[in-house]
């Protein structure tokens, strides 16, 4: 067996001390992000004093005195016509020297009051503005912030106020500032302060880490102490109870080694005393299995004796068979032509009477049809008459038109005689020949269309005639093919008969074949069923010997596996046990 290479690396050193980096990473970025909110808050608490500071110096100049800003000729500043220089001057030095705050005031872009002083000490006044800043608050009139800008050799945080006249036009500026070295300096402490807090969590963070390790890797070896012993075979160890009783994981992890190694002692235990009894009934399943295959060679050399008989009876029965059944094939044939003369002369017998029927069906068709025609006739010869007596009716309407036309004519003269007496009466004259007038053109009208009519009903006459000579011929012909079709019905009835004898006969002929084929074919069937019984009794008792040689061998098998398990299972020991070791 190979033997497992031992890992030196400590896991649990490895995780506390990955955790701890962590820890130590997590905490200089916290530091790093409190640091740079604590420079902006400052820089923002900086930046709002500043305003507040430019803001009240320009409330109090710009309303102290009345009037707007101005130059003397001599060059000195004015507030209306007051000069402020003198008076603001060491008033601005005394708030310096209280806040730390320098104050200027701007006319333009030059400086004419100011607590500013250049390297030598010398006041700043009459220097200029930057061009950022007088672009900003001169230009634009907006405040203005500035942020580490240089004035003279110092960098200032700086704010800018743009200071006005009554009429809101920028004459110049205030400015509020501040040197950033005490900025830096306060940023240096808190940086310190955040470094020394770090640096003292990094030295309490490895500490504990050192007690954890140190605790948990002993722990962790009492547990692999008791592996080794497990993977060498012995299920005696023991996990000390210091790593027994801990309550974290590896506890847990003892607490199931001990379990494991329990369970292990049980299921070895009883599994090397079942290879013991696995062995002995190998050994007796394998005697047994010789002793029935000797049996069963016996009964096999009797068995192959019975089917050489069997299959020799079988071959005789088999030719007599097909002998029977040439015979039967013969009367089969001629069983089949006979069924099919028979079925093909009751189809004929079908048709043929089908066809009478619909003989039969056409002329009573066409029988109505003659009686239809006869009745369309007589109708057409009644309407003919009809229209003759409207056209006579028409004829004495047109005469009457004409009288009552020559009567409206009469009554016009006589109603022209009448003078204004006759007017009504000749109106009525003259309605009358309108009436007459259109009589007189609707019996010229109804008498064209009864010309027509007269004209069309007979040559439906016509018509009607010519058809019913057709019908007629056609009825002639029909009686004919009736009479024909009577005739081949009575002679395929005929052939129906003698063709129904015929089978029947066969039919009887081919009863008695098939009991002569079906005892035949039961005797031949017993001796094939004999013959057949007979081999598969013999491959049986080969399938027998192959299944009694496959147990031997399966036996031998289990006995030789129950032996490597016992050698197996001899690695592990346990209390009271001594291992034996392999000799080759």
């Amino acid at each position: 067996m190979k033997k497992t290479t031992k890992k030196s690396r400590n896991m649990v050193r490895g995780i506390i001390l990955i955790a701890s980096a962590l820890a130590c990473l997590m905490a200089g970025l916290i530091g790093y992000i409190g640091y740079t909110h604590i420079q902006k808050a400052y820089l923002s608490s900086f930046e709002e004093g500043l305003h507040a500071a430019a803001v009240l110096m320009e409330d109090e100049i710009s309303h102290e005195w009345s009037g707007d800003w101005s130059l003397s000729e001599s060059g000195e500043l004015l507030k209306g016509d007051t000069p402020i220089h003198n008076l603001y001057q060491n008033q601005l030095d005394k708030l310096n020297a209280q806040t730390g705050i320098h104050f200027t005031v701007f006319y333009g872009d030059t400086r004419y009051i100011t607590s500013l002083t250049d390297a030598s000490g010398k006041r700043m006044e009459g220097t200029k503005a930057s061009e950022v800043v007088v672009d900003e608050v001169l230009n634009h009139g907006r405040e203005y912030l500035a942020s580490n800008f240089k004035i003279g050799d110092q960098d200032y945080y700086a704010y800018y106020l743009p200071l006005k006249n009554a009429d809101g036009s920028v004459v110049g500026m205030i400015f509020a500032g501040r040197d950033t070295s005490l900025v830096i300096n306060n940023m240096k402490a808190a940086a310190r302060a955040i470094i020394a807090v770090f640096v003292g969590f990094f030295l309490f963070n490895w500490g504990v880490a050192r007690v954890i390790i140190t605790k948990s890797t002993k722990s962790i070896r009492d547990i692999v102490s008791g592996l080794d012993s497990l993977e060498n075979g012995e299920l005696s160890f023991y996990i000390n109870d210091r790593t027994f009783n801990r309550k974290d994981e590896l506890g847990v992890i003892a607490s199931s080694s001990a379990q494991v190694r329990d369970k292990l002692q049980d299921v070895i235990a009883a599994t090397k005393k079942l290879s013991a009894d696995v062995t002995q009934s190998g050994v007796n399943l394998a005697n047994s299995a010789e002793a029935a295959s000797r049996v069963a060679e016996q009964v096999t050399c009797a068995v192959e004796d019975i089917s050489r008989g069997a299959t020799e009876q079988a071959e005789s029965m088999e030719s007599s068979v097909n002998n029977t059944n040439e015979m039967g094939n013969s009367i089969d044939e001629i069983t089949d032509k006979v069924e099919a003369l028979s079925a093909a002369a009751e189809e004929m017998m079908t048709g043929a009477k089908r066809t009478v029927d619909t003989l039969n069906q056409l002329m009573n068709k066409n029988a109505t049809v003659m009686t239809s025609m006869q009745d369309i006739n007589a109708q057409i010869r009644l309407t003919n008459d009809s229209v003759k007596e409207i056209a006579e009716a028409s004829n004495a309407i047109t005469a009457i038109a004409g009288q009552t036309h020559l009567l409206s004519l009469n009554a016009s003269i006589e109603a022209a005689r009448a003078g204004d007496y006759g007017k009504g009466f000749s109106v009525v004259a003259s309605e009358i020949g309108i009436l007459s007038e259109q009589s007189k053109n609707a019996a010229v009208s109804i008498n064209k269309i009864v010309e027509t009519l007269v004209k069309e009903s007979q040559k439906s006459v016509e018509t009607i005639v010519t058809l019913s000579d057709s019908v007629q011929e056609q009825n002639y012909q029909l009686t004919n093919t009736k009479a024909d079709m009577d005739a081949v019905v009575t002679n395929v009835s005929n052939i129906d008969d003698s063709t129904k004898m015929i089978a029947e006969k066969i039919h009887m002929l081919n009863n008695l074949k098939a009991s002569f084929t079906d005892i035949i074919s039961e005797i031949s069937a017993i001796s094939q069923q004999n013959a057949a019984s007979t081999e598969e009794t013999n491959a049986s008792m080969e399938e027998l010997n192959a299944t009694f040689a496959l147990i031997s061998s399966a036996a031998n098998e289990l006995r030789d596996m129950a032996e490597t398990l016992n050698e197996k299972m001899s690695f592990f020991t346990m209390a009271g046990e001594e291992k034996v070791e392999k000799t080759a």
